[in-house]
């Protein structure tokens, strides 16, 4: 069961500006020894190969990314996706609110400790009277992870 302190937000207003924000998470995690999971609604495969091809740390290195699956999540493999989450793995949700929600909801079932960053679309956002940024202690931008008291809404 993830804490406070091990959950994370993100925005973003598109997926190409999505695949900027997490690669380099993504990349520091794996170095740390971290095994990163992916609960995604949309197929950002594409844009976070870009972002690879376009770094020349991580297309150095772009073998360690191998392990990270950018592809929309089928349905059908999503219990094997739960069973994997072990603990201090990196568990990232992107997606729509109503897709975040009902991950979010199966993964608290999960008696392991991990981190969470959940993603969401701006547009998304600005829509859901129930979103609260006080619910996380960080947020991941394009300058990297922040705390929550810290970051700078404006």
């Amino acid at each position: 069961m993830y804490n406070q302190e091990d959950m994370i937000c993100s925005f973003c207003v598109n997926d190409y500006h999505l695949a900027v924000m997490i690669t380099p998470y993504i990349y520091e995690e794996i170095n740390k020894g971290k095994k990163v999971i992916t609960f995604l609604n949309r197929d950002l495969d594409e844009y976070f190969r870009k972002v690879i091809a376009t770094n020349k740390k991580f297309w150095e290195e772009e073998k360690i990314f191998e392990r990270v699956d950018m592809k929309k999540t089928r349905f059908d493999k999503i219990s094997e996706k739960f069973e994997n989450v072990q603990n201090d793995d990196v568990v990232i949700v992107a997606g729509d609110n109503e897709f975040i929600d009902r991950i979010n909801r199966l993964l608290i079932n999960f008696h392991t400790n991990f981190t969470l960053v959940n993603c969401f679309n701006v547009s998304d956002i600005i829509k859901n009277e129930n979103f609260k940024v006080s619910d996380y202690s960080k947020i991941l931008n394009t300058k990297g992870l922040e705390k929550i008291e810290n970051a700078d809404f404006v």
